[in-house]
C-alpha cells in the first residue's frame, strides 16, 4: 500500500493538467484544495505543496464496475453534473449558499445548469489531484482513508465531527431544490 500512498501524497497538479494526463486504467485519486476553499473545513495537510486534502475517490469502486480514473475524474467530476458526481453534490451543498447557486429537483438535487459551470470552474481554480493506479482499488480504499483521513470520505461516519455539518448542508441543499420545483 505505501506506493499507493506515496503517490497520492505526490505534488497534485492542476486539474487542468490532469485533463490530459490522467491514465485510462484503474485506482485511486485524491483531490487537494487551497486552503480556506471550503470555509469551517480542513483536511490534512499536503507534504511539500500549500494544500489540504478533501477527498479520495476509486475507479472502479468494484469488481463489476468499469470505472477509470479518466472516466471517474474527467467524465463524472470534472465534466459531470450533480447528478452524476457525489463529490460534485457535496461540494455543491457546501458552497451553494455562499456563492448564491440555485438548484432544482430532479430525482435528487443537481444545480441549475449555468451554476454546473459555476461549479466546474470553483474547483478548476481551487482543486489540485493526485493518482495512483491500482488493478482493484477497491480493495485498499478503506485502508487509504483510514491513513490519510481525507474530509470529505470520514463526513459520512457519523461519529466524526464534520458529519452533521456536511449533513445539514446536504439537507439545507435538498430543501432548496424541492422548493423550487415547479
Amino acid at each position: 500500500m505505501d506506493p499507493v500512498l506515496d503517490a497520492l501524497r505526490s505534488l497534485p497538479m492542476s486539474l487542468d493538467e490532469a485533463r490530459t494526463t490522467v491514465p485510462d486504467e484503474p485506482g485511486l485519486y485524491a483531490v487537494w484544495a487551497r486552503f480556506g476553499a471550503l470555509p469551517g473545513l480542513s483536511g490534512p495537510r499536503h507534504p511539500t505543496a500549500p494544500l489540504q486534502l478533501l477527498y479520495v475517490g476509486t475507479a472502479p469502486n468494484g469488481v463489476e464496475a468499469k470505472a477509470t480514473l479518466r472516466s471517474r475524474v474527467l467524465g463524472e467530476h470534472l465534466r459531470g453534473t450533480t447528478a452524476t458526481s457525489a463529490l460534485r453534490r457535496t461540494l455543491a451543498a457546501l458552497l451553494s449558499e455562499r456563492h448564491g447557486w440555485q438548484s432544482r429537483w430532479t430525482t435528487k438535487p443537481v444545480l441549475v445548469n449555468r451554476d454546473e459551470l459555476a461549479l466546474s470552474e470553483w474547483m478548476a481554480e481551487k482543486l489540485d489531484l493526485t493518482w495512483a493506479e491500482h488493478p482493484e482499488p477497491w480493495t485498499v480504499e478503506a485502508a487509504v482513508v483510514a491513513e490519510l483521513e481525507p474530509p470529505l470520505n470520514l463526513a459520512e461516519d457519523p461519529a466524526d465531527p464534520l458529519h452533521p455539518v456536511v449533513q445539514a448542508a446536504r439537507k439545507q441543499w435538498r430543501d432548496a431544490a424541492r422548493a423550487a420545483r415547479p
